[in-house]
């Protein structure tokens, strides 16, 4: 079993955790509130577990390449622009750590220095939104619009993993 602790201060980030292979594929969301009248969509991973995400998440966002697309998009990966149709894509750090909100709970603050609109929940567009419970320093982005994954996102440089 795995934590994450925090590279500016050694604060311990996270419960302990089992990594995963990859993150699995993201679960759908059929846009019914929880039994607690909460809006998320599921989370990306299951408690307890964590793994290490490939693809380029958060901020900065760019306009996708194909700027007649629209459509489907995955927050960490790509977004729709808030004032209009085109489609962002993610540019952010490639490794980040994902974990489900439920292990980080109790160990982060949210980042006085984020705001983000959004229906349900964050985006995660506005960069690191959760900082170190220890020393404040920008940890992680947490996504929990209700149209995308329920996860927080750990940025690679900001935590290490070490054994619980």
């Amino acid at each position: 079993m795995d934590v994450l602790l925090c590279t500016a201060c050694g604060h311990r980030l996270t419960e302990p955790l089992r990594l995963l292979p990859e993150v699995p594929p993201r679960p759908e969301y059929d846009g019914l509130g929880n039994p607690d009248g909460s809006r998320p969509a599921p989370p990306a991973l299951p408690p307890g577990r964590y793994a290490v995400g490939p693809e380029p998440s958060g901020a900065p966002y760019v306009p996708h390449p194909d700027p007649e697309r629209e459509g489907a998009t995955l927050p960490g990966v790509s977004v729709g622009e808030l004032d209009g149709p085109r489609t962002m894509v993610a540019r952010g750090p490639r490794g980040t750590l994902v974990v489900n909100p439920e292990d980080d709970r109790e160990q982060l603050s949210g980042n006085p220095d984020v705001q983000e609109p959004g229906c349900c929940g964050a985006l995660g567009m506005a960069g690191p939104s959760q900082v170190c419970g220890g020393c404040g320093a920008a940890v992680a982005t947490w996504h929990s619009e209700c149209h995308g994954p329920w996860e927080t996102r750990f940025l690679p440089g900001a935590v290490r993993v070490a054994c619980a």
